[in-house]
């Protein structure tokens, strides 16, 4: 789990319930997003990355458990919580008839209603969401990408501390995707962003810390980076070497916390894949191993695990009730 210490916490769930009739859609859900980081939240459809949001956002009061916001309690301090989070749903509440201009005035007019909202907040929205040049558009005239780029700048209003993306790019053709991508990319500087997607890649591209949920069930939370290194704690390292004693199998086995050692000879070269347990870097004690007993390295690499292999090993089938999103 996301450790750190509550102040560096921007959102806290702990053991987060969701019950409808007869459906369970989320079950003791607990984890964290740290503040100004890019968090990305997967999990397929149905899994309850939505539920989730909306729960976070204050839109549905959870069945049981605890949301914090910046270490506030969002049932308790409701419209607290609110002033901080710019929330962009799947489905972007868009009034299509209105101008580019006269929506984003509206939507601060709205926040003025509870916070105080900069004046200049609508302008530097503009311009940040690169929408200056349509802004005396109606948005129906607007192409999929520039409407979601409105639905972003909406979310952004008010300067909000925290903001909350579900699905941003669904539905966009390639060239906007990399621009929302971008777009994503640049906020944050200035925010904590919880990210919902399908697109695995941009997972890899823009996300440091990650939540995996399947059947409202937390399968995965914490650096990308740590849980690329492998799950619970193993880790896989690629060695190429010549001159490779099977005699030097049990010296590995003795000397390092191996789980499985796989030898694979091509020629006069030999691969081989350690699978170890633990969080330590192993690469040098298997250097010092290797060179000791005359065995020439090659090459030495510590391997990630792929996102997409990832999050279908974290959501494979498995027996359960049917939960809803």
């Amino acid at each position: 789990m996301d450790g750190g210490h509550a102040l560096d916490k921007a959102i806290e769930l702990i053991n987060v319930s969701k019950l409808y009739p007869g459906v369970s859609a989320l079950t003791d859900v607990t984890f964290s997003v740290k503040k100004g980081s890019v968090h990305g939240f997967l999990g397929p459809n149905g899994a309850g990355k939505s539920t989730t949001m909306n729960i976070i956002t204050g839109l549905i009061p959870p069945t049981g458990g605890t949301v914090k916001v910046f270490g506030e309690d969002v049932q308790a301090n409701p419209e607290s919580a609110r002033r901080k989070i710019g929330f962009l749903p799947e489905h972007a509440p868009l009034y299509e008839n209105m101008k580019v201009s006269e929506y984003l005035k509206f939507v601060q007019s709205i926040n003025s209603l509870r916070s105080t909202v900069n004046s200049d907040d609508y302008l530097e929205t503009l311009e940040l969401c690169g929408l200056t040049e349509v802004s005396h558009r109606l948005i129906k005239n607007l192409s999929k990408g520039f409407r979601q780029r409105v639905a972003i700048a909406q979310a952004l209003i008010g300067r909000p501390e925290i903001v909350i993306l579900d699905e941003p790019t669904v539905g966009l053709d390639p060239k906007a995707i990399v621009e929302i991508r971008e777009l994503i990319y640049s906020l944050r500087e200035k925010h904590t962003i919880l990210l919902s997607t399908h697109i695995l890649h941009e997972v890899n591209l823009i996300c440091d810390h990650i939540t995996i949920i399947n059947k409202g069930i937390i399968t995965s939370t914490g650096p990308i980076h740590e849980i690329q290194g492998g799950e619970e704690g193993t880790q896989i390292i690629l060695a190429e070497v010549l001159n490779w004693k099977d005699e030097l199998r049990p010296v590995l086995f003795r000397d390092l916390p191996l789980e499985d050692l796989l030898v694979e000879k091509s020629g006069s070269d030999t691969r081989l894949t350690f699978k170890l347990k633990g969080k330590d870097d192993y690469r040098g004690w298997i250097s010092d191993i290797l060179v000791k007993n005359q065995c020439s390295l090659l090459q030495l690499s510590k391997q990630t695990v792929d996102v997409e292999n990832l999050f279908k090993s974290a959501t494979a089938e498995k027996p359960t009730k049917g939960r809803v999103q």
